[in-house]
């Protein structure tokens, strides 16, 4: 418990963005249902200014916040290849490699594991000058 206690303190201290603590959180913390609305609206908006067909966006979005969910294939580096997100998202296969859909996903779960990895880092970092300190 004390540990949890620490880790939310360091955060605090830490200047993380909530962009940040919401990937950190939505991918540690069990994909709580709150945070995953706020990631929702951050990359369908970010998406929008990107090349991919408005009627995509959300169906990208939705596929790559349950692709989290899974365990990673160590060979690709993600949960799923592009038939399932393709199934997942209910578009066709070819529709969704005509139109390069994995590469969004992709950015997404790049992006939320480098936010995510911004965070561990700092919350260590702090943990580490709270812990020499005492």
């Amino acid at each position: 418990m004390r540990q949890e206690y620490l880790r939310a303190a360091a955060e605090a201290y830490a200047n993380i963005t909530p962009m940040q603590a919401d990937c950190y959180h939505y991918l540690n913390d069990g994909f709580n249902t709150i945070i995953q609305e706020r990631l929702s609206a951050t990359y369908t908006s970010q998406l929008a200014t990107k090349a991919i067909r408005i009627r995509y966006i959300d169906k990208v979005v939705r596929t790559a916040l349950a692709e989290c969910q899974y365990p990673i294939n160590e060979t690709t580096g993600y949960a799923w290849n592009d038939i399932e997100r393709s199934a997942f998202a209910g578009i066709a296969k070819q529709t969704w490699s005509d139109n390069k859909l994995s590469d969004h996903v992709n950015f997404m779960l790049n992006d939320m594991a480098q936010n995510a990895n911004i965070v561990r880092v700092e919350i260590r970092l702090q943990l580490l000058g709270y812990s020499e300190a005492s």
